[in-house]
Formats: structure tokens, C-alpha cells, sequence
């Protein structure tokens, strides 16, 4: 089974200037199928008719966890004109202690449950910190794990590889709970790069993902360095044909 492809707007957000019928349009024509939003409530209603417009699927956004405790109403309105059920938390901040971390998870999953109860997904979108720091011998992104049930995982692969995680083994652990995967390179120096240009395994982390039925891969470039960033999408785009 192959993935479905989408963008991450936030690739492209140093050309958010053109407006939403622009930017959305040519991610449309490097030939995304979806795109992940940041949260844009004000704007949500013109999004919506722009992604029908554009025959793209919205595939949720990346909202704060304050937002989504404290005003939920809004967020769903956000949601719900994009056509979307899928919530991901961008990151959670600085975790000091294992205690932290195990507090954190728990606040996380209660909000999972309270969305799930309304038809809606959470998951949570890692960096490169969340691998890295380890706690009594199990990392940030373990705790996280073995410490929720409802919770999903975006795992943002290019990340894990730069942390130092083995991919593979990642993916398959969380399994299941998998709710999308971020497509990103890094070149030798764990620089964000075009898809292909740098050294992530794509093919076996897509396929994986692919097994647990996860539906869609979401490309996020943190910088578009070698090309312009519409170009940019364009070859990673192309590369990804190659390989799903």
C-alpha cells in the first residue's frame, strides 16, 4: 500500500506573503495530494474553500495544547472548515525530570481522551529532543509511550534519524499508534535538505508506516536551502514518487 503525500505548510511559509489561494495552488501543482496546516482560526472558512478549490485534503494542524485544553470550541470550528479530524501538538517544551515527563504524558492522553470522546485525534509531533534525553534509561519519546493509551505519534523520521534513533525499530514500536509520519531529510550534518538529498532510508520508513495502515506521509522541510521553496517541494516531491 502506498502513502498518501501532503505538505506541511510550514515549508513554504516564507511565501505566505502570495495569500492562501497562491501558496495553496502550487503545492497543489508539485503534486500534493494534502496539506497540514499551523493553526490559523481566523483564516479557517477561506482555507477550507481554497483546499476544495485546489482538490487538496486537509489533514489537520499543528495546535498548542493550551489552545486545546483552554478553547477547544475554536479549534474545532478550525478543524471542522478544513474538513479535518486530526490534531498534532508541534512540541511541549523543556521537560526537567522523569516525573515531568510522566506528568506531561498524562496531561497529553487526558486530552487525547476528551477529543477522541468528540471524534477528533491527538497526536504528538517530535523533534530531535524527545530521543535524546533519557530519564532512568528510557528516553522522552519511551515515557510518552509507555505512559499513555489514547495518545497518537506524528513521528517526524528526519528527526529521529538526526537524534540518533534507529527508525525502523521506532515506527514499529509505536505500530499501531502511529497516526501520520513528517518526511524530512538531513544531509551528513543533520541539515534539514530536500527529500532524497540527504540520508534517511524513505522507502523502508514509508513501507513501514504503510504496514500499520497509516495513510499519510506529510513532507516538512524546516529550510529550503538548494532551491527556492515551491522548487524545493517540487523535487521532493518527485523523489518520493520514485519510492511509494
Amino acid at each position: 500500500m502506498k502513502l498518501n503525500i501532503g505538505l506541511q505548510i510550514y515549508t513554504v511559509r516564507d511565501e505566505m506573503g502570495l495569500g492562501y489561494d497562491e501558496v495553496l495552488k502550487r503545492i497543489a501543482e508539485a503534486g500534493y495530494t494534502g496539506v497540514e496546516m499551523t493553526y490559523d482560526p481566523k483564516n479557517g472558512e477561506e482555507v477550507g474553500k481554497l483546499l476544495q478549490k485546489y482538490s487538496l485534503k486537509g489533514l489537520g494542524a499543528h495546535i498548542g495544547i493550551d489552545a486545546i485544553e483552554n478553547d477547544f470550541e475554536t479549534v474545532a470550528a478550525f478543524l471542522d472548515n478544513i474538513g479535518a479530524k486530526s490534531v498534532n501538538l508541534p512540541s511541549i517544551g523543556h521537560l526537567g525530570s522523569e516525573e515531568e515527563t510522566k506528568e506531561t504524558a498524562k496531561r497529553m492522553d487526558a486530552a487525547a481522551k476528551k477529543l477522541a470522546d468528540l471524534g477528533y485525534t491527538l497526536g504528538f509531533h517530535n523533534h530531535t529532543y524527545e530521543f535524546e534525553t533519557k530519564y532512568n534509561g528510557r528516553t522522552i519519546i519511551d515515557i510518552f509511550f509507555d505512559e499513555t493509551e489514547t495518545l497518537k505519534f506524528q513521528v517526524d523520521v528526519g528527526w529521529a534519524y538526526a537524534a540518533g534513533a534507529d527508525v525502523p525499530e521506532v515506527l514499529n514500536k509505536i505500530g499501531g499508534r502511529l497516526a501520520s509520519i513528517h518526511i524530512k531529510d538531513v544531509d551528513e550534518n543533520n541539515t534539514p535538505t530536500e527529500i532524497g538529498g540527504g540520508k534517511v532510508d524513505y522507502k523502508t520508513a514509508l513501507d513501514i508506516a504503510a504496514g500499520f495502515g497509516v495513510e499519510w506521509g506529510i513532507v516538512e522541510q524546516d529550510s529550503c536551502v538548494n532551491y527556492p521553496p515551491f522548487e524545493s517541494i517540487k523535487v521532493s516531491r518527485d523523489y518520493i514518487k520514485t519510492i511509494n
